[in-house]
């Protein structure tokens, strides 16, 4: 039966995980035929590089092997990233179809260098689409009956001053994905209606999640995906634009947005989806040039610089990344600091506060994930302080009971001391952290590091605080 709501493929929540992937799938898939092996090497690959983990070994032995594979394809080709050209081949006289891996148009530019990542990502979720090829049909489809762009109707429910310009994780999955079955207005003014109605009504009846909470899932991914255009601010449980960024989301909602036609073809349909930015893909797979050495070394570059991207800011190409590049790739530091300052010698914050944000509220995961995610979330804040700020920073939190970041400033004579807390739902300050930074961290700043400047602040960074955050503050003050 079908989806009568909205649904989204999400193997991996944090969208950014999605570009080291991307560059996964093009070293390992493109240009061959999807089977059973190609998804094992691709998963050993996606493996190895920790963007998923192996399957069981008795799993892939027995023939079950890739599972997580196929949902993580199913994502990019969600995304409008990557999808399967149907070829003909003929086997001993017969003539069988098989399926060839492809990147769509914004999937090369973003491979190539030539869209980042963010800019690339925007432009598909202002795309986005039901029905989709992705949704037509199997375990994720949506009643063909929904005829809406999803982001676009959330941005305008985010601009409309009757909802104070917010919307609840439970408005999400207890009334939009439901009731925004189109993009027309009396669909959309009847969303907006129910949702102040449950303002304002103290007993009112949502549609009930499932047992297994597919509803907030949803809905929770749908904001996790939105948060990659960086737009939006993410409160507890809900969100809101973020002040400065009206006018971007208005150029984001489109007046009468069109419709990809044909769903149901799905390489027609992700070839459309995936144009990026010319009006129609003109590839034709069989009269491919092949790659000149010089591209291929330069698309390596790129494909480091952007990995290292996502855990530095780079305001500018220094030494440090063009060492860090030649080290991974073995190409020669000359080559790589040439097509560097020719092409990317803007930097890319973008990329990296992407990221950032989603270390900043980190996602539900066992122990193990968790612990790595903090680690990286500390260390990201360093990179901030060092590269944005230019401030001495280091990462302190591993020495036993102390805040996580250190920071000084040699030019202004002063420091202040950071932790971060990377909470799946808002921050607040409880009893035990307030007498932690009062009785420990405070007094004792000096015994962390070595420093003859007077502490001027301390200060919490997390991806969302919760109501009582500045009366635990006031309390430390």
């Amino acid at each position: 039966m079908p989806y009568k709501h909205w649904f989204v493929s999400r193997q991996k929540r944090q969208l950014t995980t999605i570009l080291p992937a991307l560059f996964a799938y093009h070293d390992v898939c493109v240009g061959k035929e999807w089977t059973r092996d190609l998804q094992l090497d691709f998963e050993d690959v996606l493996g190895g590089r920790n963007i998923t983990r192996h399957g069981k070994l008795r799993s892939r032995e027995e023939d079950r092997g890739g599972g997580g594979t196929r949902t993580l394809f199913k994502q990019m080709k969600d995304l409008g990233l990557v999808f399967h050209q149907v070829i003909e081949k003929r086997i001993n006289g017969k003539v069988k179809k098989a399926k060839v891996c492809r990147l769509t148009l914004i999937g090369e530019k973003i491979v190539s260098g030539d869209m980042k990542f963010v800019e690339a990502l925007r432009l598909q979720l202002q795309r986005y689409q039901y029905p989709s090829a992705a949704s037509w049909s199997g375990s994720g489809e949506v009643d063909h009956n929904f005829h809406v762009h999803p982001f676009q109707f959330i941005f305008r429910l985010l601009r409309d001053p009757r909802l104070d310009n917010r919307l609840t994780m439970q408005e999400m999955h207890g009334i939009v994905i439901h009731k925004a079955t189109s993009d027309s207005k009396d669909v959309y003014e009847n969303v907006v209606s129910c949702i102040v109605e449950s303002r304002h009504t103290l007993n009112y009846e949502f549609i009930p999640d499932t047992k297994t909470k597919t509803y907030s899932d949803v809905a929770n991914t749908l904001f996790n995906y939105i948060n990659i255009t960086q737009y939006i601010d993410r409160g507890l449980q809900y969100i809101s634009v973020r002040s400065g960024k009206e006018n971007a989301v208005d150029q984001f909602i489109e007046e009468s947005p069109s419709f990809i036609l044909r769903p149901d073809l799905s390489e027609n349909y992700l070839r459309r989806y995936g144009r990026g930015l010319v009006a129609m893909d003109r590839r034709n797979f069989d009269h491919e040039d092949v790659a000149s050495q010089k591209q291929l070394r330069e698309k390596r570059i790129y494909q480091e610089y952007l990995l290292i991207a996502l855990k530095t800011p780079i305001k500018e190409i220094t030494t440090d990344i063009i060492e860090e590049i030649s080290n991974n790739t073995g190409i020669d530091e000359k080559i790589v600091e040439d097509f560097l300052r020719l092409n990317h010698s803007e930097g890319n914050i973008d990329d990296f506060f992407a990221s950032y944000r989603d270390l900043a509220s980190m996602l539900k995961s066992n122990p193990r994930d968790r612990q790595a995610i903090a680690r990286q979330f500390e260390e990201a804040t360093c990179e901030i302080f060092k590269k944005i700020f230019c401030m001495r920073a280091e990462h302190i939190g591993s020495k036993g009971t102390t805040p996580d970041v250190f920071v000084e400033s040699e030019e202004e004579e002063y420091c202040g001391i950071i932790d971060n807390k990377a909470y799946h739902k808002g921050y607040s300050l409880n009893g035990a952290h307030k007498r932690v930074m009062i009785d420990e961290y405070i007094p004792k700043y000096k015994q962390y590091v070595k420093t003859e400047f007077p502490l001027a602040f301390f200060t919490y960074i997390s991806g969302s605080f919760g109501k009582r955050i500045n009366s635990g503050i006031t309390d430390i003050i």
